[in-house]
């Protein structure tokens, strides 16, 4: 009997031993599959470690991982919401990791999911107390997108509180975690003050909702026709960049009115602006009947933006004024703009920047010229492109440019070089009457 009980601890403990390979085996070479950037590779064998060992916490550290890297892979290719199931799927598996619920919390806002983006983030501030200020910047732009500015202005001060103890704490012990920390802490502080800056201004403002729009304006601005020729008007500029891209976003969207001063004031943006795209879109505006073909034209502009927006969030300011431009002002038109300016100025035809040494941001520029001649090249272009290649490939242009450089985006996109392209408009350009 002794025997046989010795003979099954043993057949016991080969039986593990075993089992302890294979499951070596599997995580190593999911380590390797990631480190290829194969994360659904590494998915497949993590799962099959998983079964054989489902308390090993390195498994589910390394297998919340990889649900991450592929969630970001469907992120590259506009898969919302597989993006957002695997970054869930990561933050279950790994609910300490702070980055994995900060990323969710992103990708929901990036969608206007902005209850489940609060939940995430009020969930974080819990789990992570005195290290959530990144958490809490981000429950204020949430609160501010939902229009609760002072909910919103209380989140910034927590984040700036918690922040100051965090770059306070990094400056004595890493560099690197110093400039971040410092980073962070200046984008909250610009945060507070934008957000202060709106509250100032819309406090007494009244709200419309619409099936389409939230609607923000002032008190005084009021009357018996004004809701019924602005949403009007809003309405068909809306439904004509939708039929003209072919996209046709899904959410409400937030539209808030100013006088010219009050929308200097609360944005903070330069005189030459005549509209703002950030997750809402604002407006100057005096007179909803007189104003009626401005309103709509900006409209289109700070629209396509949103719609960009949900393409390529980072998308190079070239293409993005551009398109933007092509649905304000029209097809066709923009070589005509462009040659009148030049025309004007000293250099004339030849003083056109290439395309891929604009700026990123044209909101960098400080310069009347520059930023006036970077939006009508941008607008010349990319109407240059509609024109020669269509719609679909600008729009084609924007999705490649989420993950490549701007010449390589536009090879993918158009099948043709952007110095080639280039050439070609600018001895249009040259010829133009």
């Amino acid at each position: 009997m002794n025997g046989l009980l010795i003979g099954l601890a043993l057949c016991a403990t080969a039986l593990l031993a075993a089992t302890s390979d294979e499951v070596g085996d599997l995580n190593d070479r999911a380590r390797v599959a990631l480190d290829r950037d194969r994360p659904q590779e590494a998915i497949t064998l993590l799962e099959q470690a998983r079964q054989l060992d489902p308390r090993e916490p390195v498994l589910a550290r390394n297998l919340a991982y990889a649900y991450f890297k592929r969630g970001q892979q469907m992120l590259t290719r506009r898969q919302l919401s597989s993006a957002t199931a695997d970054f869930t799927r990561a933050l279950q598996l790994d609910p300490d990791e702070q980055g994995f619920r900060l990323h969710l919390a992103q990708l929901h806002l990036r969608r206007y999911h902005l209850n489940s983006a609060e939940h995430v983030l009020r969930d974080a501030i819990t789990h992570f107390g005195d290290e959530a200020a990144e958490a809490w910047l981000m429950l204020g732009d949430v609160l501010n997108l939902d229009d609760d500015l002072v909910a919103a202005q209380e989140a910034y001060g927590r984040a700036l509180a918690l922040g100051e103890m965090a770059a306070a704490d990094d400056a004595e012990t890493s560099p690197v975690r110093a400039k971040r920390s410092a980073d962070l802490l200046e984008q909250t502080r610009q945060a507070a003050e934008r957000n202060a800056r709106q509250y100032a201004v819309e406090k007494d403002y009244i709200t419309d909702t619409t099936p389409s729009f939230i609607l923000r304006y002032p008190a005084g601005t009021s009357g018996p026709s004004f809701g019924v020729r602005l949403v009007s008007a809003l309405e068909r500029a809306r439904a004509e960049v939708c039929q003209t891209l072919d996209i046709f976003p899904r959410q409400r969207i937030t539209v808030v009115l100013y006088p010219p001063e009050e929308f200097k004031q609360a944005t903070g943006t330069h005189d030459w602006v005549g509209g703002l795209f950030d997750r809402k879109i604002r407006l100057p505006i005096v007179d909803v009947v007189a104003d009626a073909d401005k309103i709509e034209a900006a409209f289109r502009h700070e629209f396509t933006h949103l719609i960009v927006s949900e393409v390529d969030p980072a998308c190079p300011s070239v293409i993005n004024e551009g398109l933007a431009q092509v649905l304000e002002v029209g097809r066709g038109r923009g070589m005509t703009r462009l040659v009148d300016w030049l025309d004007a100025r000293k250099g004339g035809r030849d003083a056109v920047p290439e395309i891929a040494e604009l700026p990123a941001s044209f909101m960098t520029l400080r310069d009347v010229d520059q930023v006036r001649l970077a939006y009508l090249v941008s607008y010349a272009f990319v109407d240059h492109v509609v024109a020669h290649h269509g719609m679909a490939a600008a729009l084609r242009w924007i999705r490649e440019a989420s993950t490549r450089t701007l010449p390589e985006a536009y090879r993918a996109a158009v099948g043709r070089s952007l110095d080639h392209e280039q050439t070609l408009f600018r001895d249009l350009l040259r010829r133009a009457p």
